[in-house]
């Protein structure tokens, strides 16, 4: 007995059973008791095709079977290598066929197997040295109730259990038995065996009540969790599926396709939906990818040519919007992977964008969180290398720290984590750029695995900046080179830890911050760039090993004519940038991203998304808005409680006393005599005092702001003269005149423009 060659990288997920190949009746009718036209060999097997599936997801996975010395092996082995699949655990015996199964479909949609998988080499499948060895280096065993065809693979099977049990891993069972197959020996007992050591059950239909006294389904269910199942999928076909865990009960409505092959459609449902939950996604993402997965499947003939990558899943998904059954919703795209989804929108004529929020600030966190979860729709917030890093960074905090900081305030506005995705900007060596470059990189590459580890998903790699004794800007080959090294170690952290990133790439940035100096002509970005930019770093990419993370790559950054100085904004004009959205039709799955639309109008924003810059980055307007609304307070409070503490500094007193004494974060951006200096340090448009929120002086004065105000019921009048904005809302009653509550009202006031600028036009 030899083995198959073809190992990938070490598998996440594994599975054991038959591998065979279909043929399928080319007319329906009864059986197959008079001679009549096939077509195949299709690759089939039920375990084959969950594998398959999470192969063509781009998870870590193999297989334990095996196969004859024939062509219907070549047939799967091949296939299963080529989408990613570790066949190393696939025996080859000369001594028996490989399995096969002949299908044919009643007119009523049923169909007709006539199997040999019990008396063929996938009856021998047993755990050789190569199989125990994929199977050390896996985390989950996928089981299919349909393998379990003899004692011996039964056995086989629990001893498989045992070694991903005793590694801390964890079982899904599907049933998918066939009625051919009821009366094989041992079959209730290892069906009902599997049931009480899994940890995810994804029975169809009725093999719910299969193995359970209960017979309805919610005292099978209440069954089947009382074994300790930590999670239920009931597959339905076309009515959709029903998710069950005890806490959680939630049904997801199935796609309207035209079916042309059912076979493997619950297999790829279970493979997606299993991949999904290994890789931390909400419960409603893992049921709408397997949803989708499913669908796909049935929508082309052969019972392994629906397999699908997550990118088709997304497409599809797009294009289906407003494609589910009857009654249902449309579906907002969820998680990181709307960024995915972000070009083929713009590519099919219905574009959307995603406002980026660039802030560390807490209210603005919270306004930000409170938008999305009024409008139903993700929070993208990102943190700079000079905000967070292993160092601390100027928030003082690691991206771990960020990360949960974030989730903190989500907690308690009640916004979901699964709907928060985060983005680290800017990472590359620029903190340490005053470092050699081997040194520089070297941090740049902690940081990196930092960013991952902590569960960042948007990846922005800049390596554009030069380091000690480099030019200030470095030629797009050294950028790709570094940008690869950096990749390089995102990829592999991702493999580890299940995630999957998307990146940013480009050059066309300033200093993280923002520009240095007002601009007075701010350019466009020359079209031919970005194709060069592009063009290096598939090619270093490639060279590398990194050509399959090149799919995650959704946009490069780009000057689109828009800006921000002290105090002058350049505001976007389509017209002008028309060369550079052109280039887009020559980067086909991509978006350009601007470093920061900040105080653009809401045409301008509305322009940007329409024209390939869904990517909505603001940072200093969101501080710039909260400022405002700080200081109005602060006036208010001057005139409504002075008796509290008469001496009080004001808010703004304290704050001139701070960046006086802490000088180093406007210096070298602000210039002119002293009443220039003063009135730039607290109103300019680059906002420089936003990096002086956090210090503890600024902390403490505004919370004595509030504790000034706190109880207050701020009089309508005051509200007209120092915050006219809130007037009408606090007169009509919609609009509490509490003090916290208007300073963050006046952060949402601005991304309430982004919201309406990002939504897809009707």
């Amino acid at each position: 007995m030899s083995m198959a060659d073809g190992t990938v990288t070490p598998g996440g997920i594994v599975t054991i059973g038959e591998i065979l190949v279909e043929i399928m009746a080319t007319e329906p009718g009864q059986g197959f008791r008079e001679p009549i036209g096939l077509i195949g060999p299709f690759p089939s097997g039920a375990t084959a095709i969950f594998i398959d599936q999470v192969g063509k997801l781009g998870f870590p996975c193999g297989i334990v079977s095996c196969v004859g010395e024939d062509d219907f092996a070549t047939v799967n082995i091949e296939r299963l290598a080529r989408d990613g699949v570790d066949v190393s655990a696939i025996a080859i015996d000369p001594s028996y066929a490989t399995g096969s199964a002949f299908v044919r479909y009643r007119p009523n949609g049923d169909r007709d197997f006539v199997y040999n998988i019990r008396h063929s080499a996938s009856g021998q499948t047993q755990l050789t040295e190569a199989a125990q060895a994929l199977l050390r280096r896996s985390r989950h065993l996928h089981i299919m109730g349909s393998s379990l065809a003899s004692p011996r693979i039964i056995e086989e099977t629990k001893a498989a259990i045992a070694l991903i049990k005793a590694q801390g891993g964890s079982i899904s069972f599907d049933p998918n038995i066939r009625k051919e197959m009821l009366g094989a020996p041992g079959m209730r007992e290892a069906l009902t065996y599997m049931l009480s050591i899994c940890d995810i059950f994804l029975p169809s239909g009725q093999e719910l009540t299969l193995l359970t006294e209960a017979k309805s389904e919610g005292g099978a269910v209440a069954e089947i969790l009382g074994l300790g199942v930590s999670a239920i999928v009931i597959k339905l076909g076309a009515e959709g599926a029903v998710y069950h865990d005890g806490r959680e009960h939630r049904r997801q409505p199935a796609f309207a396709v035209t079916e042309i092959d059912p076979t493997g459609a619950g297999d790829c449902f279970g493979a997606t939906f299993v991949t999904c939950r290994l890789q931390g996604r909400s419960v409603s993402e893992c049921l709408r990818y397997a949803a989708a997965s499913g669908a796909l499947a049935v929508t082309r003939k052969g019972p392994m040519e629906g397999t699908a990558s997550f990118a088709e899943l997304d497409a599809f998904i797009l294009s289906q919007r407003r494609g589910l059954v009857p009654g249902a919703p449309p579906l907002p795209p969820s998680g990181a992977d709307i960024l995915a989804e972000l070009a083929p929108a713009r590519a099919a004529g219905q574009p959307f964008g995603i406002t980026s929020v660039c802030s560390a600030n807490p209210f603005v966190i919270e306004a930000a969180l409170l938008q999305a979860k009024e409008d139903g729709t993700t929070a993208l917030i990102e943190a700079t290398c000079n905000q967070v890093n292993q160092y601390g960074g100027y928030t003082g905090m690691t991206a771990a720290d960020f990360r949960d900081y974030v989730y903190g305030i989500a907690q308690s506005v009640g916004f979901p984590q699964a709907r928060i995705i985060l983005g680290g900007d800017h990472l590359g060596p620029n903190p340490w750029k005053s470092l050699p470059a081997e040194a520089a990189m070297a941090e740049a590459e902690i940081m990196v695995e930092s960013f991952l580890r902590a569960g960042f998903l948007k990846i922005h790699l800049d390596c554009s900046m030069g380091c000690a004794g480099e030019p200030v800007a470095l030629a797009d080959a050294v950028v790709a080179e570094r940008a690869a090294r950096l990749a390089s170690v995102a990829e592999r952290v991702a493999a580890q830890v299940g995630t999957k990133p998307y990146y940013i790439i480009g050059t066309e940035v300033p200093t993280p911050g923002g520009a240095l100096e007002a601009i007075p002509e701010t350019e466009v970005t020359d079209p031919e760039a970005p194709l060069a930019t592009y063009a290096v770093h598939k090619q270093v990419f490639s060279e590398r090993g990194l050509g399959r993370m090149l799919d995650r790559v959704v946009a490069l950054v780009v000057q689109p004519g828009v800006e921000h100085g002290n105090e002058s904004v350049t505001r976007y004009v389509s017209d002008a940038a028309r060369d550079l959205t052109g280039a887009l039709a020559h980067l086909p799955g991509l978006i350009f991203e601007a470093h920061a639309t900040d105080y653009q109008t809401a045409d301008a924003l509305s322009d940007l998304v329409r024209d390939g810059f869904p990517i909505l980055k603001v940072g200093p307007s969101l501080t710039f808005a909260l400022r405002e609304a700080l200081y109005g307070l602060d006036e208010i409070a001057a005139v409504i409680a002075p008796e509290i503490d008469p001496a009080v500094e004001s808010l703004a007193g304290a704050m001139e006393q701070l960046m006086m004494l802490k000088p180093e974060y406007w210096r070298a951006h602000y210039h002119g005599n002293p009443a220039q200096l003063r009135i730039l340090r607290h109103y300019s448009y680059s906002d420089r005092i936003r990096y002086y929120w956090p210090e503890p002086e600024a902390v403490t004065a505004v919370a004595r702001l509030f504790a000034r105000l706190d109880g207050v019921t701020i009089p309508e009048p005051l509200i007209s003269q120092y915050l006219p904005r809130f007037y009408d809302r606090v007169a009509a009653g919609t609009l509490p005149a509490t003090a916290r509550g208007l300073a963050v009202e006046s952060v949402r006031d601005v991304l309430r423009v982004y919201a309406a600028a990002c939504r897809p036009a009707n």
